[in-house]
């Protein structure tokens, strides 16, 4: 992930599927996703406020 924060932009990999990006108040936010499990976004006033993330076991 390469970020310019003068220009307010961010280059990131489209190819890496275990990441994930959440942009809150202009902050480029990465979050690594779990290899099973839950994540979920929760927002309030309409703006992110927490991610929570659940990792399960498959046995």
């Amino acid at each position: 992930m390469n970020a310019n924060i003068e220009k307010m932009r961010a280059e990131i990999s489209l190819m890496n599927n275990q990441k994930m990006y959440v942009v809150k108040d202009g902050i480029l936010i990465e979050h690594d996703l779990p290899e099973y499990g839950e994540t979920l976004i929760i927002t309030l006033g309409g703006k992110v406020d927490r991610l929570e993330t659940t990792v399960k076991k498959k046995v």
